[in-house]
């Protein structure tokens, strides 16, 4: 009896710790509660994100890549979603609701920057289409390089990030994690990793979860004059505007994969970075809409994998 116990509890752990949902709860959770690690593990997180850049792609063919060259529609559609819909939102209803100069400037820095990377391996756990969510955030990593200064030096009045650091984030979490996969695929190397990669891409994003809330902590806790009108905003510039997005594909009979990538595309900003770049050049409460957003990116995939998963039965 004892040994089926232990058995079905072991089991059960096991499931739990393969559970997507779980884990990215746990990242919340010990980044608000045990953040002093957070600092610590920092330099992992451009590491984390690459593992998972690279796990996530290995769907992606050679010849899906290929098109790229004769298929600018996904940077378009990508650029409208991401920059003129979402970051759009974001800045009017911050101009309408917002007083705060500082708070204002973080939703400028966050409306400015490119999709998050997590863009493509949030599209694969969701079952999107990932040749789209990858062709779509590598041309707007590209477009990027001048329309992010470009926005902040407009709405702001001076230059507030350095385009060879954008770069270089596209080289380290773009370009060399794509360049990793094609050696797997060349190398026959893919299908083995086919048992753990979702797992793997999870305990990745787990550890990016942890980072970015944890060096944040205390913007939820010292600064609640102001969070609720910041959970306003980014509530509408990510449930809101993903659903609409959805029922719009809908309505124009885009089938579900294409949809999917196009929600998490016009929903997922880089509030990593623009945490980084509003704390260095703004102030700590310029990082709190950087900071929320990074909480509701894991609730909506959590709210959109029971969604979608719901709808299929």
């Amino acid at each position: 009896m004892a040994i089926s116990y232990n058995k079905g509890l072991s089991a059960s752990i096991s499931s739990l710790l393969r559970n997507r949902n779980f884990i990215f709860i746990l990242g919340i959770v010990l980044g608000l509660a045990i953040s002093q690690g957070a600092t610590w593990a920092e330099p992992l997180l451009m590491p984390a994100l690459g593992v998972a850049m690279t796990l996530s792609t290995l769907s992606i063919t050679n010849r899906d890549l290929a098109s790229i060259k004769s298929t600018p529609r996904p940077i378009l559609i990508s650029l409208l979603l991401n920059y003129v819909i979402m970051g759009g939102i974001m800045l009017l209803m911050a101009s309408w609701l917002i007083n705060d100069h500082e708070v204002w400037a973080g939703f400028v820095t966050l409306a400015a920057m490119p999709p998050a990377i997590a863009v493509t391996p949030f599209s694969y756990i969701l079952g999107g289409e990932t040749v789209f969510s990858l062709i779509g955030t590598t041309g707007l990593y590209l477009i990027a390089l001048g329309l992010t200064p470009s926005i902040m030096m407009l709405l702001l009045g001076a230059e507030f990030i350095n385009p060879i650091r954008l770069l270089l984030t596209l080289v380290q979490l773009i370009v060399v994690p794509l360049f990793v996969s094609r050696i797997l695929l060349f190398k026959g190397l893919a299908p083995s990793t086919a048992k753990w990669r979702d797992t793997a891409v999870n305990w990745c994003f787990f550890i990016v979860v942890y980072i970015v809330i944890g060096i944040n902590h205390q913007v939820f806790f010292e600064q609640l004059d102001v969070l609720l009108i910041v959970v306003i905003i980014i509530t509408t510039a990510t449930f809101g505007l993903g659903h609409a997005i959805n029922f719009i594909a809908r309505r124009q009979h885009i089938n579900q994969p294409t949809s999917i990538s196009w929600m998490v595309m016009g929903t997922k900003k880089n509030a990593g970075l623009a945490s980084a770049v509003a704390i260095a050049f703004l102030g700590s409460r310029a990082a709190f809409p950087a900071a929320i957003l990074t909480i509701f990116d894991i609730l909506t995939v959590l709210w959109w994998g029971f969604y979608f998963k719901k709808e299929a039965k």
